[in-house]
């Protein structure tokens, strides 16, 4: 069965914020969904050529048309965010009807909230306003209703929003739980600071805060706590955190859970984020959401430290083939990268470009010394 997009409309009075939150969560969107596209109600009527007017019929015209073009790109694979009044029943029951992924967000605001932010003097001066001399239907039956009259931020809305809807949103991420908790239970790997985080130790400073994104068995967490900086370290293995909280480490925290989407990521919490031989663990589309999440977590000027494995790693193509550049060998998943990819994808996500070098020598280990990826990224 064709895979559909999802249609995620934000409706609400004019002055209610759904421009404000709805072009926000689909800048986060596009994280995860690089196809999604946004429609905003005046800026499509701009496009359109505006040859509808505004009296009801007109108005109710001009819905059924948007929404069309709605379920148009939905049909192809398209998530699309729509954030429109649309002030009649009739045009949602519509969209439930003939939008097989349709999610309904009402912003709604206090009539005493508009009156004070009086958008475009609407409540005051305006005439033919919808709610004010013009009727609106009020959403009888929304996936989410959000209030909106000042007491939280726009990303706050986001964020319970993305909460409410994340299974439609992000996909569940490879497992390989079970191989990394044997693999740490029978201490496989090395304890000493890999090559990679003695490198960062020259880029960072005391007493600044560190996220380890896809900690192991914690050989760098631990390395960079004794050098003073503040670590929150995370990894799925339950096995390796286990061992890791037996012994308590002061500057130290180590979290059990997915590093991608964890809900410690909350906005300029982070100086630096540190990811080693961690990203090639994950999807693409996991990526582009740790990216984005990244590009929130750090703090203005914060440093993102990435090394990973590459297309030109002698380990690529062997096994089965899963997705692009991705295999399943010896036990577990890989993904390998490219080095213009991955720095564009960091670009996009609000990252400048520091540092970023694929060559052998940056990862050794044993007789294999395969070429990596290093790049050092900056939040704009």
């Amino acid at each position: 069965m064709e895979h559909k997009g999802t249609v995620y409309f934000f409706t609400g009075l004019s002055g209610a914020g759904k421009t404000t939150v709805g072009s926000l969560f689909y800048q986060r969107l596009k994280n995860t969904k690089p196809n999604a596209v946004y429609l905003d109600g005046d800026e499509i009527r701009v496009a359109f050529g505006e040859d509808v007017g505004y009296t009801n019929d007109e108005r109710l015209r001009w819905a059924g048309r948007i929404f069309r073009v709605c379920r148009l790109l939905s049909d192809q694979g398209i998530d699309v965010v729509c954030c429109s009044i649309a002030m009649f029943d009739t045009v949602r029951r519509w969209n439930r009807e003939h939008i097989p992924n349709y999610k309904e967000i009402y912003i709604r605001v206090k009539k005493e909230t508009l009156i004070q932010r009086n958008q475009k003097g609407l409540y005051t001066g305006g005439r033919n306003v919808v709610g004010v001399d013009l009727p609106f239907d009020e959403p009888q039956s929304p996936d989410l209703v959000l209030q909106n009259d000042g007491e939280r931020t726009p990303l706050e809305l986001v964020e319970e929003i993305e909460g409410a809807l994340y299974p439609n949103i992000v996909e569940h991420p490879i497992d390989n739980t079970d191989y990394w908790n044997l693999y740490y239970q029978n201490k496989l790997c090395p304890t000493s600071p890999s090559p990679f985080a003695r490198y960062v130790s020259t880029l960072v400073e005391p007493g600044r805060t560190l996220a380890e994104l896809g900690c192991g068995n914690g050989r760098d967490a631990l390395y960079f706590a004794s050098l003073g900086l503040d670590v929150v370290a995370m990894d799925l293995s339950e096995a390796a955190i286990g061992m890791l909280r037996q012994q308590p480490v002061p500057h130290a925290r180590f979290v059990c859970g997915d590093f991608v989407s964890h809900t410690l990521h909350q906005p300029e919490s982070y100086d630096y984020a540190y990811s080693r031989f961690t990203i090639h663990a994950i999807n693409q589309k996991q990526e582009r959401m740790l990216l984005g999440s990244m590009a929130r977590a750090l703090r203005p000027g914060g440093k993102f430290f990435i090394e990973v494995r590459s297309v030109h790693d002698p380990l690529y193509g062997k096994g089965e083939a899963l997705e692009r550049n991705a295999f399943f060998y010896d036990n577990h998943y890989r993904r390998f990268l490219v080095l213009d990819e991955l720095t564009e994808a960091l670009r996009q996500a609000g990252f400048r470009i520091e540092y970023a070098r694929e060559q052998t020598g940056f990862a050794p280990y044993g007789n294999d010394d395969p070429p990596v990826i290093r790049v050092v990224a900056v939040k704009n």
